[in-house]
Parts: C-alpha cells; sequence; structure tokens
C-alpha cells in the first residue's frame, strides 16, 4: 500500500473523530450554557427582590423615624430613599421575571406615582394626626401588601436558583467526562498511529538518514538500498539520482566560490559599516560614510542617496561635488521617472549607455537607482554612478543585500537618536536636554551680556479634563499645546516638555516685551482655538504661564526656573489664565 493511502486513512478517522469531539463539545456547550442562563436569571431575579425589599423596608423606617421626629434632615432621607425606590422600579430588567412577578412590578409602576404623592402629603402635612392616619394607609397598601408579595417570590427565586445551580453543577460533571473520554480516545488514537508509522516509515526512513549523511561526508558511491514499494523506495532512489548528479557538478563548484568569496566580502564591509554607525550620532555623517562605503563596495566612481524624512524635508548626500540632486532628477528623467515615483514602485532601474543613449548627465556614463524604505518611516533613493563595464542585474542583488541593511540600520540609528532627546508624546525636547540647553544658554547670555527669558506654562484644571474626558483625550491636548508652540516661536528659541502638563521655553536675545507678547500669542491662540472633543462638543483650553528673566532677575539656572516656576504660581492664584512676569509679581518688587 502506498504511503499516500495510508495517510488517507489516517487522516479520514481523525477527521470523523474531530468532528464527533467537535459536535459533541459544541452540544455539551450550548447545554451548559442554557444551564448558566437559567442560574443567572435567577440569581438576578433574588438580587433584585432583595435591592426592593430593602429600599422599600429603608423607606418605611425613615418614614417611621420622621413621624416621631419631623426634622429636616429626617425629611431628606425620606425623599432620597423614596427616590432610590422609583428608579428602582422604574429601571428596566435584563432578567426574565415570572408572571406573578411582572404583576407586582407592573402594579408598582401604575401606583409608583400616588405613593410618591402620599409620601410628599406626609412629609408636608400640619397635622401630625392626619400624617400618622397616611401613613397607615401607605403602610398597609404598599409595605404590608407588596412586601408580603416581595417575600413569597424571594422563597420561589430561592428554590429556583438551588435547582438551577443543581442543574449548572450536573451539565459541569457531564462536559468534564465528556472530556476526560474524548482524551482517552485521542491518546489511544495517538498510539495507533504512532505504532504504524514506526513499522512502515520510521525504520525505512532511518535507514534512509544513515546513507545520506554517509553522502555528506563525501561518500556519494553508498546508494541507499530500500525494498519496498511505496513512495520511501521512490525517495531511496531519488537519493541515489542525486548523489550520482553531485558527482557530475562537483567540479561546477569552483565557480561558486568566487561568488562566495565576493558575499563574505560584502558582509565584511557590512559588519564595519555598523559597527561605525552605532558609535556616530551625526546624521548627515553616516550618509557621507555610507555612499563612500557604497561606491568602493561596487567599485563605481559617485554615489549619492537622496533622503525623504517623514516631516516631509530632503537631504541629498553624494561623493563628489559635482553630482546635485537636480542631476539625479535629470537621469530619472530618461525613464520619465523622478524620485517619488522609484519609490512608488520600489524598483531598481538600471542605466546603460547602450540602452539608454549618451546620458549626458553631468558626465553619468550608467547609474543603478534602487528605492530604499525602512520600516520606521525613512525613505531615500541611492544611486550608484560610472561603473567600468556598466551595472548588471548581479551588481543591482549586491546592491541591494547590502544597502538595504545598511540603511535599516542608519534609520534605526537615526530614530534612537532622536528618541534620546525628544518627548515621544509631543516631539519636543525632553526635560534632560532642556536642562542642558538651559545651562549652554545662560552661559552665552552672561559671555556676551546678553538677557535670556525662561517661560513655563502649565494647563488649567488638565486633572479635571482628564478625569472627565480621558487620558487619551488628555494626550491630544498635550500634542495641540506642543504645536502652538512650535508655531508661535523663532528657530532659534527652544521648547521642551518640563513633565506632566508642563512646558518650558527658553527664548534667547530678546527683551521683555517680546518674551511677553510670546507668552501671550501662545495663550490665546489656545484660548481661541476650542479642543474638539466629539463631532457636537468643543472644550476651550486655557494655560496659566511664568516669565522670569536673566540676568534681572537671577544669574543661577535652578533660581532661573524656580522663579517661573513662582510667577506660574501666581498666575494660578490669580485666576489662572494668564502670562506673569516675575519682575511684575508683589513679591518681587517687594
Amino acid at each position: 500500500m502506498k504511503l499516500k493511502s495510508k495517510f488517507d486513512i489516517f487522516t479520514a478517522l481523525l477527521v470523523l473523530l474531530f468532528f464527533l469531539v467537535l459536535a459533541s463539545s459544541f452540544f455539551i456547550n450550548g447545554y451548559v450554557y442554557k444551564k448558566t442562563e437559567q442560574l443567572t436569571n435567577a440569581t438576578r431575579e433574588i438580587n433584585f427582590l432583595v435591592s426592593l425589599k430593602t429600599s422599600l423596608k429603608q423607606l418605611e423606617h425613615y418614614l417611621w423615624a420622621y413621624l416621631a421626629d419631623p426634622v429636616k434632615e429626617k425629611r431628606k432621607q425620606v425623599k432620597e430613599s423614596m427616590d432610590r425606590f422609583y428608579s428602582l422600579v422604574g429601571r428596566t430588567t435584563d432578567f426574565k421575571l415570572n408572571e406573578d412577578e411582572l404583576r407586582m412590578i407592573r402594579y408598582l409602576r401604575r401606583n409608583i406615582e400616588r405613593f410618591s404623592s402620599l409620601v410628599n402629603r406626609i412629609l408636608y402635612s400640619s397635622e401630625k394626626g392626619k400624617a400618622g392616619v397616611l401613613f397607615q394607609g401607605l403602610r398597609s397598601e404598599l409595605f404590608e401588601q407588596v412586601g408580603k408579595q416581595i417575600d413569597e417570590h424571594w422563597s420561589e427565586d430561592v428554590v429556583k436558583v438551588d435547582r438551577a445551580s443543581a442543574a449548572y453543577y450536573r451539565a459541569k460533571k457531564r462536559m468534564i467526562s465528556f472530556f476526560v473520554a474524548a482524551f482517552v480516545a485521542l491518546v489511544l488514537a495517538v498510539i495507533s498511529i504512532r505504532t504504524t508509522i514506526s513499522r512502515g516509515i520510521i525504520k525505512p526512513i532511518s535507514k534512509i538518514s544513515h546513507s545520506s549523511r554517509l553522502m555528506a561526508k563525501g561518500a556519494l558511491n553508498n546508494d541507499i538500498r530500500i525494498s519496498s514499494n511505496d513512495e520511501l523506495g521512490e525517495l531511496a532512489g531519488n537519493f541515489n539520482s542525486m548523489a550520482a548528479s553531485l558527482r557530475e557538478k562537483i567540479g561546477g563548484l569552483e565557480s561558486s566560490y568566487q561568488r562566495g568569496q565576493r558575499v563574505v566580502r560584502e558582509l565584511a564591509i557590512l559588519n564595519e559599516f555598523i559597527g561605525y554607525v552605532s558609535s556616530e550620532t551625526e546624521f548627515e555623517t553616516v550618509l557621507h560614510r555610507f555612499v563612500g562605503i557604497t561606491s568602493d563596495l561596487m567599485k563605481a566612481d559617485l554615489c549619492s542617496i537622496l533622503v525623504f524624512p517623514e516631516d516631509g524635508s530632503s537631504l541629498f548626500i553624494c561623493n563628489e561635488d559635482i553630482i546635485t540632486e537636480e542631476s539625479i532628477e535629470r537621469l530619472l528623467l530618461k525613464r520619465n521617472e523622478g524620485p517619488g515615483s522609484v519609490l512608488e514602485k520600489q524598483k531598481a532601474i538600471i542605466y546603460n549607455a547602450q540602452e539608454d543613449g549618451a546620458l549626458s548627465v553631468d558626465g553619468i556614463r550608467n547609474a543603478l537607482v534602487l528605492p530604499l524604505i525602512s520600516t520606521i518611516g525613512l525613505s531615500a533613493v541611492l544611486t550608484v554612478m560610472n561603473k567600468n563595464g556598466g551595472f548588471d542585474y548581479d551588481d543591482e542583488d549586491s546592491l541591494f543585500g547590502f544597502a538595504f541593511q545598511a540603511f535599516q540600520t542608519i534609520a534605526f540609528q537615526n530614530e534612537l537618536a532622536r528618541l534620546a532627546v525628544t518627548d515621544g508624546l509631543t516631539g519636543l525636547y525632553n526635560h534632560r536636554i532642556f536642562q542642558e540647553r538651559l545651562a549652554a544658554e545662560i552661559r552665552r547670555a552672561g559671555r556676551y551680556k546678553r538677557k535670556l527669558f525662561l517661560v513655563m506654562l502649565d494647563i488649567d484644571y488638565f486633572k479635571r479634563f482628564n478625569d472627565t474626558y480621558g487620558h487619551q483625550a488628555g494626550d491630544e491636548v498635550l500634542r495641540r499645546i506642543a504645536s502652538t508652540i512650535k508655531d508661535n516661536i523663532r528657530a532659534v528659541d527652544f521648547a521642551a516638555r518640563y513633565g506632566g502638563e508642563e512646558f518650558v521655553i527658553i527664548l534667547p536675545e530678546t527683551d521683555c516685551d517680546r518674551a511677553y507678547k510670546v507668552a501671550e500669542r501662545i495663550r490665546q491662540a489656545l484660548e481661541n482655538s476650542p479642543f474638539q472633543i466629539t463631532d457636537s462638543s468643543r472644550v476651550n483650553i486655557t494655560i496659566s504661564m511664568g516669565i522670569s528673566c536673566f540676568p534681572h532677575d537671577t544669574t543661577d539656572k535652578e533660581d532661573l526656573i524656580k522663579k517661573a516656576d513662582t510667577a506660574l504660581y501666581f498666575a494660578k492664584q490669580n485666576g489662572r489664565n494668564r502670562a506673569v512676569l516675575y519682575r511684575e509679581m508683589p513679591v518681587a518688587e517687594g
């Protein structure tokens, strides 16, 4: 019998067993689910009746206490208790009630307004005797009659819960018994399959494995001898044929050796470059090294790279000044392409003089253009030019193998360098970089006798906003404020996230009036642009700001921060949504 026939039989048996187990499991799970639903419904009925009874007893107790001592505090307790009973009676239930329970609930809902009116009359009756008569009527009709019904229904539901619980545990026992039986059946099936496979497959395969190991050691004349007529016998024959073919092709391996040497060289260069990238933090310096190594690897005269960061800008680097970004664009136009289309199609382009005629683009004789896209959003167009003999598809494979790995390393290292100095949520510089930059700016301002202003801002009522609208909305507010800050400061200014909902701005080379105007411009921009919570809901976001000045307020870095924080606290204490100069504070003046 062929192996395929054997496996078909085993497969059919396993499929049948699987479907039997699946169908039985579906039935058992459905049965258990049904009993669970019954138990859950009965439990919810009891909880509802207990809540109703408790609320009714509480209302009766507070009314009795009020009649004994009609003070305002006890009247309030009666009202609150009546409101809870009213809410409980009117609540939509998410479980099934029997007909008697539904009749009781309908009775309460029809008369709840009347009961509420009687309670109010008792509370506001000027005659104590009349209030007592009304209470006795309410007690007879509501507290005693309805309370008795609730007790009866509760007793019935306790019995229902006991029955449902017993049915549920019986169902669980059946389910466990079923799964134990299914497990035993599967174990027996596995043992049977293993025994058959060991006899008809494992032993022949062991022979093939032993002979193949001898072939791997070079004993290609060692034929595999298996007398079976199934696929394993055919496999042994194929191994013997393969050994014969290998004997014929060993001589061809010498040519492959040269190619292997080339791959080793590429890997060595790649490994060296990755080591360099991990120790160099300047992005442009890394790119210059990259185009130089790529040019050497491909044995070409020129190499350039046009990089496109996620912010929409571009950066062009070439190992020779004669090639510019415009040169690459004119080269791509020879095939009606551009950097964007090359990246979109993600397909390399080979330019050779015999195919494209005289290229006539800044001395470019031939070129290989390769799109590079990293997994973190950085993309680039790499162009290698002027190789003796031109480029072919082997060059394309070699360049792709090296450039792809190298570019991924560059992109990740650049991203790590960026994350080390920026806040991940807002994109502004982080607290550590702010401290370093402030110290440097203070030294520079002191050396050249210039002024330096520090603005510290905090979001008004931000904790309340987070509690109301959630932390995701709060994160969007932080991003919005960071964007507003970036839009309203100069290139020489420095903005950072100080921590939590606090931001700081360093304003060098400016005066007090302009520093205050910058702070006010940011504050007004946020105040006049409500934050969109939903399609129909907008919330005004305001900030408070404190401003300190070097050297007018202090010459010490920590004290400069402290005084900006003091001015911020003063703004918070005096109405919020304002900017305050430390020098104009009453404490500062005094």
